[in-house]
């Protein structure tokens, strides 16, 4: 045998002695299991931790244990944007499983404690097992989870003579939700097995450790949906909070996946903690903690607490249970991203290890709430009754949202808050109430509100869920600022893990106020999310259909009316108008739909446009006005029918171009395309009127001279640039130039400086040695802006700011400031306020807003016959900032044809 055979055969026996040993791999050393119940691997072919699970693959494993063992029931609950089913298991004991059905009504019997009070409450409180909910690869490339998941739902189901899984089942319902993000992991799994070799590579700069862009950690419109819970544009999270509500869990974890090189992270989470969380609850987090530490030193895994993982914001998935009244977890397992990694340690991670450690962990939870399990239901129970008993005597008994100019919008609101179980009502009849205060003044006062008003009372169940999202600002507690500031003083970063504010009536935009006691009236109990009737007032028209602009149903309705290649124009200007016998006036944006433009049939699609968008349409028999433009002016612009691109790919950032596709598509229903970044540098553009660079890391590196060359000239032929956020540093280099303004250093509002090429770094966040902590740089960026809701005055003579009457709410996550232009520079359309009137809700240092104050952070400059359109925040991040929507959709669809 030659030497080469005898190393090829060598490496053979190697890799069979390893594959073996992962065959043997102990999950739960000494278990014995139910051979009736299937494997993995007896459904597809291959066992625990081996490989990484599809969807379909799970689906298949799912459907078989659900049909084999008599302690599963598998249920659906909705599907992705791309198709996959998303389920979830309920695994419990023979007799729990025969009374399922009683128990999900005690569940939620339990959760309203107004109507289930005394012995009632306490036999149910007896009797009811805990429900313990478990949720697993929120974010796609978090991989462990789901094949993690499925191991615990076989050793539920089959595990024999074990007294922790007895324990389990008999005083506990677990529920699995095996998969939160199909499309995402499918998306990741497939790039895997694409990238892999004949073995597995531990390298982590290896093809399989690297995954091209977006990368599977979001979902088809590259949403973070654990920061989606409140807001709730994606249908997965709609889907799975309809879930919810429909099981009132005692316990919410949410399993995820960090660095490879760390080890696993469990409650108690790290500073901030939300003001609306109470004692009881962090209690159990550190009983759950000790549960879960005392089976990592079982097994001798390493383990953290208290670091990183904040419980300020209410998005994630441990967040938005905890205002529900469970004891919300997150758990982070060190990800390998594959099935072997090398770490910084010179060890080897496996992915068996990482699906081991996330099984024990589900284990050790389940165990600790069976144990506890009358102990956690009557938390539960006396959480919400307690709440309703705050919420009556507290400084705001209720929160009001008026119809207002955007009836549409309200009612969204409105039906947002009562899909998360939130008791909402609604004046039949005008009413007053002498004690509210708006979010724009702390002065309180008498008001009266129209019939149609939305009242939410802070007296109810889910009173800390609605301080958390209708309150103004979440207050931090001022040990931990006077920390935040130390350590920025030594550049050691913040210690704020995502956002500071995201009061929902500031970040949407409505009429909304703050009462300190409870209004009195004829309102009614909303059943089901409330609907705005529209119409075509005045009957069929003669010369012309009008549309009010400055809604989101207008806006809608525009999009739909292109769509369908309805001729539509624009004023420039106002113009006051007779119909039906009174003068009527129209501001600037407001769409004129005239008859002799378009089809016979109109009238028709008008109607069919007003009870689709809920939206008064208005016939004109006259173009006659009293006061403003003439329907012929030239202050009246045709709108084109705007043919959209967004860059797509590596360097944008993912979650912004996804926001924004959604937005466009979903949202307000036209169609744009999707580009490829590199692309813009051959692309005939000629095909697009209007272009969007979504936030970037980089432009320069892909688009090049060249591609700004051929932008540029594609602006001065007609086409509109919208960029925001990030992006703004290409376009203010100076090779590129399609935008002057400048960004600011720190304490350089009057010398702000821009290097030749120059990329935007993020905030300066390193850890700088201490002896230099006195030391202040000569240059630096200003310290950032913790996601913070500052408000913004706009020119509202300018065509970007039509549909606005009194400025708006920017969400500010970063350190970027710019200089407002000079009249020969373009346009401000947006500056912030002045310091006084600046900060609405929200975290950041005071010389930081002292900066911002008056700077730009809309801005608008003439090209040729073309536009660029700047934010200097991205107005679409999350797809919650409503009230910034109108500015974008301003851009993209009055932008070609101004």
């Amino acid at each position: 045998m030659s030497i080469r055979s005898s190393l090829r055969t060598l490496a053979i026996l190697l890799f069979s002695s390893a594959g073996a040993s992962a065959q043997d791999f102990e999950f739960y050393p000494g278990a014995s299991y139910d051979p009736s119940i299937p494997t993995l691997k007896q459904i597809v072919g291959y066992g625990w931790g081996e490989r990484i699970t599809t969807h379909h693959e799970m689906e298949r494993y799912l459907t078989a244990l659900a049909d084999a063992s008599p302690r599963v029931q598998l249920r659906e609950m909705g599907e992705s944007w791309q198709g996959r089913k998303l389920y979830y298991l309920i695994i419990s004991s023979r007799e729990n499983m025969s009374r399922m059905a009683e128990i999900q009504r005690a569940a939620v019997r339990l959760s309203d404690p107004r109507t289930t009070t005394g012995q009632a409450a306490q036999d149910l409180i007896e009797t009811t097992p805990s429900l313990v909910w478990l949720a697993y690869s929120v974010h796609g490339n978090e991989i462990s989870g789901t094949d993690a998941a499925l191991l615990l739902a076989y050793h539920l189901a089959a595990a024999q003579g074990d007294s922790v899984t007895q324990s389990i089942l008999t005083d506990s319902v677990v529920i699995i939700d095996p998969l939160q993000n199909p499309d995402g992991r499918d998306r990741f799994v497939h790039f895997s097995r694409q990238m892999r070799g004949r073995w597995p590579d531990s390298d982590r700069q290896s093809a399989e450790h690297s995954e091209g862009w977006p990368g599977g950690r979001l979902n088809h419109y590259l949403f973070d949906m654990n920061r989606d819970w409140f807001a709730q544009t994606q249908k997965e999270t709609r889907a799975r909070l309809k879930a919810y509500l429909e099981w009132h869990p005692h316990v919410f974890v949410d399993l995820h996946e960090m660095g490879t090189d760390s080890t696993y992270y469990f409650a108690p989470p790290a500073d901030p903690l939300n003001p609306e969380l109470r004692e009881g609850q962090l209690q159990w987090l550190r009983n759950f903690g000790r549960n879960n530490a005392k089976w990592f030193d079982r097994f001798r895994f390493d383990y953290f607490t208290r670091e990183i993982f904040d419980s300020f914001y209410p998005g994630y998935g441990e967040g938005w249970p905890m205002f529900k009244g469970a004891i919300g977890m997150t758990y982070e397992q060190a990800s390998v991203r594959g099935l072997v990694a090398e770490r910084f340690d010179d060890t080897k991670v496996h992915y068996r290890d990482s699906v081991q450690r996330h099984f024990i962990a589900s284990l050790s939870t389940a165990e600790n709430a069976a144990i506890s399990r009358r102990e956690l239901v009557r938390h539960f129970y006396d959480y919400r009754r307690n709440a309703v008993e705050e919420g009556s005597r507290g400084p705001v008994r209720e929160y009001l949202i008026v119809p207002g100019h955007d009836p549409g919008q309200a009612a969204r609101l409105a039906g947002r808050l009562l899909s998360q179980g939130i008791e909402v009502k609604r004046a039949r009849r005008s009413f007053v109430n002498s004690s509210v205060r708006s979010y724009y003044s702390e002065e309180q006062t008498s008001k009266e509100f129209p019939a149609g008003t939305y009242l939410i009372s802070a007296a109810q169940p889910d009173k800390h869920l609605i301080g958390v999202l209708l309150s103004k600002h979440q207050s931090l507690e001022e040990e931990f600022i006077r920390e935040q500031t130390r350590r920025q003083g030594k550049r050691m970063g913040v210690q704020v893990y995502d956002l500071t504010a995201w009061s929902v009536p500031l970040l949407t935009g409505v009429e909304a106020y703050r009462a300190a006691d409870a209004s009195s009236g004829d309102f009614e109990m909303l059943r089901q999310a409330p609907q705005v009737d529209g119409g075509v007032r005045g009957g069929e028209a003669s010369v012309a259909y009008l549309i009010p602009w400055g809604t989101h149903s207008a806006v809608r309705a525009l999009a739909w009316m292109l769509r369908h290649d309805i001729r539509v124009h624009s004023a420039a200007k106002h113009f006051v108008i007779e119909l039906e016998g009174r003068d009527v006036r129209f501001e600037a944006g407001s769409l004129i739909v005239k008859r002799g433009d378009n089809s016979q049939d109109l009238h028709r699609r008008m109607e069919e446009a007003a009870r689709s968008f809920g939206l008064d349409i208005h016939a004109a028999d006259s173009s006659w006005v009293k006061d403003g433009v003439n329907f012929g002016s030239n202050n009246v612009d045709f709108v084109k029918k705007p043919r959209v691109a967004l860059a797509y790919d590596r360097p944008a950032s993912a979650t912004s171009a996804g926001a924004t596709r959604y937005l466009i598509e979903q949202e307000y229903g036209y169609p744009v395309t999707a580009l490829r970044t590199g692309r813009i540098r051959s692309a005939d553009l000629s095909e697009y009127d209007v272009l969007i660079l979504p936030q970037s890391f980089g432009y320069a590196g892909e688009l090049g001279e060249s591609g700004a060359d051929r932008i540029r000239d594609w602006i001065r032929q007609g086409g509109t640039l919208v960029a925001f956020g990030s992006a703004l540093s290409w376009l203010t280099q100076e090779k590129v130039e399609l935008l002057e303004a400048k960004r600011e250093r720190r304490n350089a509002q009057s010398k702000p400086e821009k290097k030749e090429g120059e990329e935007e770094p993020e905030s300066e966040t390193s850890e700088k040695d201490s002896s230099a902590a006195d030391l202040e740089p000569e240059e630096e960026w200003p310290f950032e802006v913790l996601g913070a809701i500052l408000r913004v005055r706009l020119d509202e003579e300018h065509w970007l700011a039509f549909g606005y009457r009194e400025g708006t709410n920017a969400l500010v996550n970063s350190n970027r400031i710019y200089t407002p232009l000079k009249l020969d520079q373009g346009t401000n359309v947006g500056l912030y306020e002045d310091r006084e009137k600046l900060v609405l809700s929200g975290f950041g240092f005071d010389e930081t807003f002292d900066q911002i104050a008056g700077k730009a952070y809309l801005m608008h400059s003439r090209l040729g016959r073309g536009h660029v359109v700047a934010f200097a925040e991205d107005p679409n991040f999350r797809a919650f900032c409503d009230g910034l929507s109108l500015l974008f959709m301003n851009a993209v669809l009055l932008g070609p044809s101004r």
